[in-house]
C-alpha cells in the first residue's frame, strides 16, 4: 500500500492535526476513483441488460428510478454543476435510495413468501402425481447426519444445519416452536437494542407482518398469484390443479428473480454515485477519472437515445482494466481505521472541513460496501443494552403475529413457515447427538409419504 507509513502514523497516534488530513485527502482521492469505476460498471450492465430485454421496464417505479439516475448524472458529471448545487443533488439520490430500500423489503417480502408456498408446494407433489419410491427413513436420517459433520470448518456445519433443519419434515408443536424461538432470542440477552431489533424483523418479515402495507398493489403479478394460494385446499388439489398452480408459481417466480436482478442492479449504480456526488467537491480529476467520465457520457447518450453501446466505451475498459481491485486494497486499509480516525479527529480540532469529509467518507464506506441496502443514517450502535424485559417485548411481539397466522392458515403452511423460520435461527444444538436425535425423530415421525419421497434434502446434499 503506498501509504502505509501514514496509516501506521496514524495508528500510533503520531502527529494527528497533520497526518489526517493527508490521510482524507488520499482516502477521498481512492474513493472517487473506485466509486467511479463502479458506477460505469454497473451503468454498462444496466445498459446490456436493456438490450437484452425490456423486462424492467415493464415496472414503471424501476424505470422512473433509472430516469432519475440518468439526469444525476447528466447534471454532476457531464453538466459538471457547482458544490453548492450538489446539496440538492445528494438530497435527490438519498431519497431515490430510501424508496428502493423500501420496495426492496417488500419484494423480499414476497420472496419468502413464495418460498413458503414452494415448501409446501415439494412435500405434497408425490401424494398427488401418484409416483412413489421407498424411502428407508433411517438410512435417510444416517445420510443426512454425515453430511452435516463431513466438513471440519464451523461455520459449514452450522450452515449446513440451518439448511437441512429447514427441509426436515416439521413435527412439533406450537407450543415447542416457540419455546426454540425463545430460546434463540434469549441469545440476544446482553447485546445491543439493534442487533436484536434486526433480527426480530427479519424473522417478521419471513411471514410477511410488519411489512409497509402501501406496496401491496405494487406488484399485482406477484400479488395475484399469492391471493391464489391463500384460497387453495392443498389437501383437495388434483393433478390438473397442481400442475396449473405450479405453473403460475413457476412464472411469477421467474417475474420476481428478474424484478429482484433489475433492483440490486439499481441499487449498485445509485449508491456509487451516491458516493462520487459525496466526494467530487473535494477531489481533482485525473487520467483514470476523465475516462471514467468519458465512458458514463457514451453510455448517458445511448440510453436516452435507445441507442448501442458505443465500440469506445468497451475500449475504455481495456484501459482501467485491473485499476478498481487495487484500489479497492487500498480503501480496506484506510476504512480499517476511519471510525478511530473520526473519533481522535474530532478531539483534537475542531476543523468543521475536515468533520464534513470525515461524515462522507463514514457515509461512503456503507455504500460502497456489501450490503447494498444497508441504513446510511443507523448508528453502528445503539448504546441501549437489550434487557430481560426488552427481549420479552420483542418475543411477545413474534409470538402474537405468528399465533395469528397460525389460527387462520392451514397446517401445512404453518410447518413451512417454522420451517423458514428455522433456517434463519441460530444452531441451537449444544452437541452432534442431540442433532442426530432430531433428524431421526423428524424423518421417523413423518406419516406423510409424500413429504419423505420429496427429494429437497437429496439435492441439497448432492449440490
Amino acid at each position: 500500500m503506498k501509504n502505509r507509513n501514514l496509516i501506521k502514523d496514524i495508528t500510533n497516534g503520531k502527529d494527528l492535526e497533520h497526518a489526517i488530513p493527508v490521510y482524507t485527502k488520499a482516502y477521498m482521492h481512492d474513493v472517487y476513483e473506485y466509486s467511479l469505476l463502479r458506477l460505469v460498471l454497473n451503468y454498462y450492465t444496466m445498459k446490456e441488460v436493456e438490450e437484452d430485454s425490456a423486462g424492467y421496464r415493464g415496472d414503471v417505479y424501476l424505470q422512473k428510478t433509472l430516469d432519475d439516475v440518468h439526469i444525476i448524472l447528466y447534471k454532476t458529471l457531464i453538466l459538471k454543476e457547482t458544490e453548492t448545487e450538489f446539496t440538492a443533488v445528494t438530497e435527490e439520490i438519498d431519497a431515490i435510495r430510501n424508496e428502493l430500500t423500501k420496495r426492496m423489503t417488500f419484494l423480499t417480502g414476497y420472496t419468502d413468501t413464495l418460498q413458503i408456498y414452494e415448501y409446501v408446494m415439494n412435500r405434497i407433489e408425490y401424494g398427488i402425481t401418484g409416483e412413489h419410491f421407498d424411502v428407508d427413513e433411517s438410512q435417510l436420517a444416517a445420510k443426512v447426519f454425515r453430511y452435516l459433520f463431513q466438513d471440519n470448518d464451523k461455520m459449514v456445519i452450522n450452515s449446513k444445519i440451518q439448511m437441512v433443519t429447514a427441509q426436515l419434515p416439521i413435527r412439533m408443536t406450537k407450543r415447542r416452536f416457540f419455546d426454540y424461538l425463545t430460546d434463540t432470542l434469549n441469545i440476544y440477552k446482553g447485546s445491543d437494542r439493534s442487533a436484536v431489533d434486526d433480527f426480530v424483523n427479519m424473522l417478521a418479515s419471513t411471514v410477511f407482518f410488519g411489512l409497509p402495507k402501501e406496496y401491496e398493489n405494487a406488484y399485482p403479478e406477484i400479488q395475484n398469484i399469492v391471493h391464489i394460494f391463500e384460497s387453495v385446499d392443498f389437501k383437495a388439489l388434483d393433478l390438473e390443479a397442481y400442475q396449473s398452480l405450479s405453473e403460475q408459481f413457476t412464472l411469477a417466480s421467474s417475474y420476481l428473480s428478474d424484478i429482484v436482478s433489475y433492483y440490486l442492479l439499481a441499487m449498485e449504480i445509485v449508491n456509487a454515485l451516491y458516493a462520487v456526488i459525496l466526494v467530487k467537491p473535494y477531489c481533482d480529476e485525473e487520467s483514470t477519472v476523465n475516462i471514467c467520465i468519458d465512458m458514463l457520457k457514451e453510455l448517458h447518450v445511448a440510453f436516452v437515445s435507445r441507442g448501442d453501446i458505443p465500440e469506445r466505451v468497451n475500449l475504455g475498459f481495456e484501459q482501467i482494466e485491473g485499476k478498481q481491485e487495487r484500489l479497492g486494497e487500498d480503501i480496506l486499509q484506510y476504512e480499517s481505521i476511519l471510525q478511530d480516525v473520526s473519533a481522535a479527529y474530532n478531539e483534537i480540532t475542531t476543523d468543521g472541513s475536515q468533520k464534513t469529509i470525515l461524515e462522507h467518507l463514514i457515509r461512503i464506506s456503507k455504500l460502497l460496501s456489501n450490503s447494498l441496502f444497508i441504513d446510511l443514517d443507523k448508528e453502528e450502535e445503539s448504546g441501549q443494552i437489550a434487557d430481560a424485559d426488552y427481549i420479552a417485548e420483542k418475543r411477545e411481539y413474534l409470538i402474537t403475529g405468528l399465533t395469528e397466522y397460525f389460527d387462520v392458515h392451514s397446517r401445512e403452511l404453518n410447518r413451512a413457515v417454522m420451517a423458514a423460520l428455522f433456517s434463519n435461527m441460530p444452531v441451537l444444538f449444544n452437541s452432534q447427538q442431540e442433532i442426530k436425535e432430531y433428524i431421526e425423530y423428524s424423518l421417523n415421525h413423518c406419516n406423510n409419504t409424500s413429504e419423505l419421497m420429496a427429494k429437497i434434502l437429496e439435492d441439497i446434499m448432492n449440490s
